[in-house]
């Protein structure tokens, strides 16, 4: 199991600026939502509900609440706050937690980068509004490298607030200006700048193109050690454009 609290401070790094990477884990970490959205479908229609193509396509990056609407929406469920929502849902990620413990999705490149940043003594975490049971199922997949983990069970908001991320802060012990976020949505950029803090966001277009404390690489296996912990970050795709 993930340890919740670390046993004290992480370590300044010599010539580095960063002490701790904080990971959002579904779509950066690994990709479960194909197990989400299949459970979804077939759990709310075997309860009468409809599940359309545009509800589905909400579930991406839910928190637990914002799936319990969704679950009322399809008409499985008189209300989201109909305890059979909040059944349903269980079952759901009961669903989920089983695929993801049986084979972890995990992205080309996770291991290795978690891996290498633990070797070097970097604190990590995840921040997830999954159930905390995903979590530290892929927390183990990793090898269990992580001080802290933030999931959906914690009370601690969804993202695009920003208590996700300051919580994790909080946890580590740290500042924001000492931590990195590696995030791939926008609501995760989001919550992770209302704390000040610098993020590495996986895809193919910058969320926030005028933001300068954000900087955009295609997949997770174009991240490095170097690139999380210096201070001095750039875009890389503002190098490839210099002669």
């Amino acid at each position: 199991m993930a340890v919740t609290v670390p046993p004290s401070r992480p370590p300044s790094l010599p010539g580095f600026t960063i002490r701790a990477v904080l990971w959002d884990m579904d779509g950066t970490l690994m990709d479960s939502q194909p197990f989400w959205d299949e459970s979804f479908i077939a759990r709310t229609r075997d309860a009468g509900g409809t599940p359309t193509p545009a509800i589905v396509e909400r579930l991406t990056g839910a928190s637990i609440e914002t799936a319990r609407h969704l679950i009322a929406a399809t008409g499985a469920v008189a209300d989201w706050r109909d305890p059979a929502a909040a059944d349903l849902f269980a079952t759901i990620a009961d669903d989920v937690a089983a695929r993801v413990a049986a084979s972890p999705p995990l992205l080309p490149g996770a291991e290795r980068i978690t891996s290498a940043l633990a070797q070097i003594g970097v604190a990590q975490a995840i921040v997830s509004a999954s159930p905390r049971r995903i979590v530290e199922s892929v927390a183990r997949a990793l090898g269990d490298v992580f001080a802290v983990t933030v999931t959906g069970d914690d009370g601690a908001g969804a993202k695009p607030d920003p208590l996700p991320y300051a919580t994790a802060v909080e946890r580590l012990g740290l500042a924001p200006a000492d931590c990195v976020v590696v995030e791939d949505s926008a609501t995760g950029a989001a919550s992770a700048r209302s704390n000040g803090i610098h993020v590495v966001q996986i895809g193919a277009t910058k969320v926030f193109p005028a933001d300068p404390g954000l900087v955009v690489v295609p997949d997770l296996a174009s991240i490095t050690p170097h690139l999380l912990l210096w201070a001095e970050r750039e875009d890389p795709a503002l190098s490839r454009e210099r002669p």
